[in-house]
Protein backbone atom coordinates (compact mmCIF):
# COMPACT_ATOMS: atom_id res chain seq x y z
CA UNK A 1 0.00 0.00 0.00
CA UNK A 2 1.39 3.44 -0.90
CA UNK A 3 2.09 5.88 1.99
CA UNK A 4 -0.42 8.31 0.51
CA UNK A 5 -3.19 5.71 0.45
CA UNK A 6 -2.25 4.42 3.91
CA UNK A 7 -2.35 7.89 5.48
CA UNK A 8 -5.73 8.58 3.90
CA UNK A 9 -7.06 5.29 5.22
CA UNK A 10 -5.91 6.04 8.76
CA UNK A 11 -7.17 9.62 8.80
CA UNK A 12 -10.63 8.48 7.70
CA UNK A 13 -11.08 5.19 9.51
CA UNK A 14 -9.62 6.02 12.93
CA UNK A 15 -12.07 8.88 13.74
CA UNK A 16 -14.95 6.81 12.37
CA UNK A 17 -14.12 3.87 14.63
CA UNK A 18 -13.57 6.16 17.59
CA UNK A 19 -17.12 7.42 17.34
CA UNK A 20 -18.36 3.83 17.41
CA UNK A 21 -16.95 3.31 20.92
CA UNK A 22 -19.54 2.54 23.60
CA UNK A 23 -21.10 5.76 24.89
CA UNK A 24 -20.27 6.51 28.52
CA UNK A 25 -23.06 7.12 31.07
CA UNK A 26 -23.65 10.59 32.46
CA UNK A 27 -21.74 11.59 35.57
CA UNK A 28 -23.59 11.64 38.84
CA UNK A 29 -23.23 15.43 38.85
CA UNK A 30 -25.45 15.58 35.78
CA UNK A 31 -22.69 16.75 33.45
CA UNK A 32 -22.07 14.84 30.28
CA UNK A 33 -19.20 12.36 30.24
CA UNK A 34 -16.38 12.92 27.73
CA UNK A 35 -17.39 12.05 24.21
CA UNK A 36 -16.40 8.75 22.60
CA UNK A 37 -13.87 10.59 20.43
CA UNK A 38 -12.27 12.18 23.53
CA UNK A 39 -12.11 8.88 25.42
CA UNK A 40 -10.49 6.95 22.55
CA UNK A 41 -6.82 7.75 22.00
CA UNK A 42 -6.96 7.99 18.23
CA UNK A 43 -3.22 8.63 17.95
CA UNK A 44 -2.48 5.39 19.79
CA UNK A 45 -4.96 3.57 17.57
CA UNK A 46 -3.30 4.99 14.46
CA UNK A 47 0.13 3.94 15.73
CA UNK A 48 -1.13 0.41 16.34
CA UNK A 49 -2.51 0.23 12.79
CA UNK A 50 1.00 0.75 11.43
CA UNK A 51 1.94 -2.83 12.27
CA UNK A 52 -1.36 -4.63 12.96
CA UNK A 53 -2.03 -5.46 9.33
CA UNK A 54 -4.13 -8.35 8.10
CA UNK A 55 -3.38 -10.61 5.22
CA UNK A 56 -6.45 -12.02 3.52
CA UNK A 57 -7.31 -14.03 0.46
CA UNK A 58 -8.98 -13.40 -1.90
CA UNK A 59 -8.81 -9.60 -1.91
CA UNK A 60 -11.93 -9.08 -4.01
CA UNK A 61 -15.20 -10.78 -4.85
CA UNK A 62 -18.99 -10.42 -4.69
CA UNK A 63 -21.08 -10.60 -1.51
CA UNK A 64 -20.94 -14.12 -0.09
CA UNK A 65 -17.26 -14.59 -0.93
CA UNK A 66 -15.39 -16.69 1.65
CA UNK A 67 -12.26 -14.87 2.84
CA UNK A 68 -9.39 -16.44 4.77
CA UNK A 69 -7.91 -13.95 7.23
CA UNK A 70 -4.70 -13.92 9.26
CA UNK A 71 -3.93 -11.14 11.72
CA UNK A 72 -0.68 -10.60 13.65
CA UNK A 73 0.70 -8.34 16.40
CA UNK A 74 -2.54 -8.06 18.33
CA UNK A 75 -2.76 -8.28 22.15
CA UNK A 76 -1.98 -11.83 23.28
CA UNK A 77 -4.65 -14.22 24.59
CA UNK A 78 -7.35 -11.61 24.18
CA UNK A 79 -10.97 -12.03 23.03
CA UNK A 80 -11.62 -9.85 19.99
CA UNK A 81 -14.41 -9.24 17.50
CA UNK A 82 -13.84 -9.42 13.75
CA UNK A 83 -16.12 -7.41 11.52
CA UNK A 84 -16.52 -5.92 8.06
CA UNK A 85 -17.36 -2.28 7.50
CA UNK A 86 -17.43 0.63 5.08
CA UNK A 87 -17.62 4.37 5.40
CA UNK A 88 -21.13 5.81 5.57
CA UNK A 89 -22.48 2.28 5.96
CA UNK A 90 -21.25 1.08 9.36
CA UNK A 91 -19.94 -2.35 10.21
CA UNK A 92 -21.13 -5.81 11.17
CA UNK A 93 -19.37 -8.12 13.62
CA UNK A 94 -18.97 -11.53 11.97
CA UNK A 95 -17.04 -13.53 14.55
CA UNK A 96 -15.61 -13.56 18.06
CA UNK A 97 -12.10 -14.95 18.44
CA UNK A 98 -9.42 -15.51 21.10
CA UNK A 99 -5.95 -14.47 19.98
CA UNK A 100 -3.00 -16.80 20.48
CA UNK A 101 -0.14 -16.27 22.97
CA UNK A 102 1.69 -14.70 20.00
CA UNK A 103 -1.12 -12.19 19.41
CA UNK A 104 -2.35 -13.80 16.20
CA UNK A 105 -5.48 -15.40 14.83
CA UNK A 106 -6.73 -16.96 11.65
CA UNK A 107 -10.34 -17.12 10.58
CA UNK A 108 -12.65 -17.53 7.61
CA UNK A 109 -15.56 -15.17 7.03
CA UNK A 110 -18.11 -14.45 4.33
CA UNK A 111 -18.55 -10.98 2.89
CA UNK A 112 -22.06 -9.87 3.98
CA UNK A 113 -24.91 -9.75 1.51
CA UNK A 114 -25.38 -6.02 2.19
CA UNK A 115 -21.89 -5.15 0.90
CA UNK A 116 -22.04 -3.12 -2.32
CA UNK A 117 -19.61 -2.70 -5.20
CA UNK A 118 -19.48 1.12 -5.02
CA UNK A 119 -16.98 1.37 -2.15
CA UNK A 120 -14.20 -0.63 -0.50
CA UNK A 121 -14.88 -2.55 2.71
CA UNK A 122 -12.37 -3.01 5.50
CA UNK A 123 -11.91 -5.86 7.94
CA UNK A 124 -12.01 -4.46 11.46
CA UNK A 125 -10.75 -5.92 14.75
CA UNK A 126 -12.30 -4.58 17.95
CA UNK A 127 -12.00 -5.59 21.57
CA UNK A 128 -15.08 -6.80 23.46
CA UNK A 129 -15.90 -3.19 24.40
CA UNK A 130 -15.90 -2.30 20.70
CA UNK A 131 -12.68 -0.29 20.98
CA UNK A 132 -10.92 -0.47 17.60
CA UNK A 133 -7.65 -2.39 17.53
CA UNK A 134 -6.84 -2.72 13.83
CA UNK A 135 -8.16 -2.23 10.32
CA UNK A 136 -7.14 -3.94 7.10
CA UNK A 137 -6.58 -2.58 3.65
CA UNK A 138 -9.69 -2.52 1.47
CA UNK A 139 -11.51 -5.63 0.29
CA UNK A 140 -12.89 -4.73 -3.14
CA UNK A 141 -16.50 -5.88 -3.30
CA UNK A 142 -17.56 -6.60 -6.89
CA UNK A 143 -20.93 -7.23 -8.46
CA UNK A 144 -21.86 -10.63 -9.88
CA UNK A 145 -20.02 -9.79 -13.14
CA UNK A 146 -16.80 -8.84 -11.38
CA UNK A 147 -17.22 -5.07 -11.78
CA UNK A 148 -16.84 -2.22 -9.31
CA UNK A 149 -17.90 1.42 -9.52
CA UNK A 150 -16.36 4.47 -7.91
CA UNK A 151 -17.20 8.16 -7.76
CA UNK A 152 -14.63 10.85 -7.14
CA UNK A 153 -12.40 13.57 -8.53
CA UNK A 154 -9.76 13.01 -11.19
CA UNK A 155 -6.26 13.90 -10.04
CA UNK A 156 -2.91 14.20 -11.77
CA UNK A 157 -2.39 11.10 -13.90
CA UNK A 158 0.31 8.48 -13.46
CA UNK A 159 1.91 7.73 -16.82
CA UNK A 160 -0.69 6.36 -19.21
CA UNK A 161 -3.32 5.98 -16.47
CA UNK A 162 -5.64 8.49 -14.86
CA UNK A 163 -5.92 8.70 -11.07
CA UNK A 164 -9.14 9.14 -9.12
CA UNK A 165 -9.52 10.27 -5.52
CA UNK A 166 -12.77 8.61 -4.47
CA UNK A 167 -15.35 9.94 -2.01
CA UNK A 168 -13.78 8.02 0.86
CA UNK A 169 -10.32 9.50 0.22
CA UNK A 170 -8.84 6.36 -1.34
CA UNK A 171 -7.04 6.50 -4.71
CA UNK A 172 -7.57 4.38 -7.83
CA UNK A 173 -5.60 4.04 -11.05
CA UNK A 174 -7.82 4.10 -14.14
CA UNK A 175 -6.95 2.54 -17.49
CA UNK A 176 -9.19 3.27 -20.47
CA UNK A 177 -10.92 6.05 -22.37
CA UNK A 178 -11.89 8.83 -19.94
CA UNK A 179 -14.23 10.45 -22.52
CA UNK A 180 -12.47 13.82 -22.40
CA UNK A 181 -12.64 14.18 -18.61
CA UNK A 182 -9.53 15.75 -17.11
CA UNK A 183 -7.85 16.54 -13.82
CA UNK A 184 -10.24 18.25 -11.42
CA UNK A 185 -13.40 16.85 -13.02
CA UNK A 186 -15.85 14.76 -11.03
CA UNK A 187 -16.55 11.35 -12.50
CA UNK A 188 -18.28 8.03 -11.94
CA UNK A 189 -16.38 5.08 -13.36
CA UNK A 190 -17.28 1.44 -13.72
CA UNK A 191 -15.02 -1.39 -14.72
CA UNK A 192 -13.20 -4.52 -13.71
CA UNK A 193 -10.21 -4.92 -11.43
CA UNK A 194 -7.06 -5.03 -13.54
CA UNK A 195 -3.51 -6.34 -13.03
CA UNK A 196 -1.14 -3.96 -11.25
CA UNK A 197 1.18 -4.07 -14.26
CA UNK A 198 -1.39 -2.25 -16.39
CA UNK A 199 -0.51 1.04 -14.68
CA UNK A 200 2.79 -0.05 -13.08
CA UNK A 201 1.39 0.42 -9.58
CA UNK A 202 2.35 -1.02 -6.21
CA UNK A 203 1.22 -4.35 -4.83
CA UNK A 204 -1.68 -2.88 -2.84
CA UNK A 205 -2.78 -0.17 -5.27
CA UNK A 206 -6.08 -0.79 -7.02
CA UNK A 207 -6.28 -0.52 -10.79
CA UNK A 208 -9.60 -0.37 -12.66
CA UNK A 209 -9.94 -1.19 -16.36
CA UNK A 210 -12.66 1.34 -17.18
CA UNK A 211 -15.62 0.26 -19.30
CA UNK A 212 -17.97 3.16 -18.48
CA UNK A 213 -17.31 6.73 -17.36
CA UNK A 214 -19.61 9.71 -16.89
CA UNK A 215 -20.06 12.87 -14.90
CA UNK A 216 -22.34 12.72 -11.86
CA UNK A 217 -25.80 14.18 -12.43
CA UNK A 218 -25.84 17.89 -11.81
CA UNK A 219 -22.15 18.49 -12.61
CA UNK A 220 -20.75 20.09 -15.75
Amino acid sequence: MTPRFRSRLLSLVVPTLAVLAVAAPRHASGQDAPSARERVNTRAVADSFAYRIATFNPQSGPPGTKVSVRWQYLPAITPVRLGVGAQRVGFEVLDEILTTPQGEFTDTIRIPTWAESNRPHMLIVLDFYFKPLAVSSGFQVTDADGNISRQGVLREGAGKCAVMEAEGGEFYFLSGDMKGLKEGDQAIVKGSLAPKSLCNTGDRDVTIKVTEVRRPFGTY
